[in-house]
């Protein structure tokens, strides 16, 4: 038969046996080691809250107050957060016959208005498209009353060309990629769009309301920081464990000693 296994009962130390051992030199070292590297863990975890509360920002952003295209964006590059949802200001002329119908775009209202979108060239030869309006044709116009000093309307980027039917000939993503290839030509185009705030004449309006911008905490910094917490407090518990491990030994040794005294006696 197998005997039970032999587990030992660990001795019941009081505090002024831990702290005899702990106040000696070695140990007060290795608890000042310890504290620093807790130390060092805690800070890094306040740097991870940081990071979450300071990815969790939302930098207020005049949306409403019409400001130069080319003053918050460029030619060749895509839109920002910062620049989403603008209201920008640009000169330029609509290109007869650059005029696209994007179909199935629902204003937000249960419309379901057809947009028309064109193709606006600034007086330094760049491209931008411009949501003109809506309309309830079936195909775009090949001219529009549409002589303007100045264009004033909301900033957004590129959709993605895959939201449109292609199968069925209809077209409803505004993507700048698809728009380059449909133009008969273009100079440096800008990487977003414009939905005008005021349509063109004859053409319906854009319900084209400012972006939220959310407040979302990363979590992935909470856990990290929650991680460097548990770490600082692993390493006080070492010190305490390592400590409390020689003052049991020192008990068992003793009582050990005293066995054998009493079995010679």
């Amino acid at each position: 038969m197998s005997s039970a296994p032999d587990v030992r009962r660990r001795p019941a130390i009081t505090a002024a046996q831990f702290w005899a051992v702990a106040r000696r030199p070695r140990w007060l070292a290795a608890l000042a080691l310890c504290l620093a590297i807790a130390g060092g863990f805690a800070a890094l975890g306040q740097w991870q809250i940081q990071r979450s509360v300071d990815n969790a920002t939302v930098v207020e952003i005049d949306t409403e107050t019409a400001v130069p295209l080319a003053e918050i964006a460029s030619t060749g590059s895509g839109v920002s957060d910062p620049q989403l949802g603008r209201m920008v200001s640009v000169a330029g002329e609509l290109v007869d016959g650059d005029y696209v119908l994007l179909t199935g775009r629902n204003d937000g209202q249960g419309g379901s208005d057809h947009w028309i979108v064109g193709h606006l060239v600034t007086p330094e030869g760049d491209s931008v498209a411009v949501a003109v309006g809506t309309t309830t044709e079936d195909a775009p116009p090949a001219t529009l009353d549409a002589a303007r000093d100045e264009w004033v309307g909301r900033y957004f980027p590129s959709e993605e060309p895959q939201a449109s039917d292609f199968e069925h000939g209809r077209r409803s993503a505004l993507s700048i990629a698809e728009l380059v290839n449909l133009w008969a030509g273009h100079g440096p185009v800008y990487g977003g769009y414009i939905v005008l705030a005021d349509p063109v004449p004859g053409l319906g309006d854009i319900r084209a309301p400012a972006p939220d911008r959310e407040i979302a905490l990363n979590w992935l910094n909470v856990f990290y920081a929650i991680e460097w917490v548990l770490f600082a407090g692993f390493a006080i518990y070492l010190w305490y464990r390592l400590v409390r491990d020689v003052v049991e030994r020192r008990i068992e040794d003793a009582q050990a000693e005293s066995a054998q005294v009493a079995n010679v006696d």
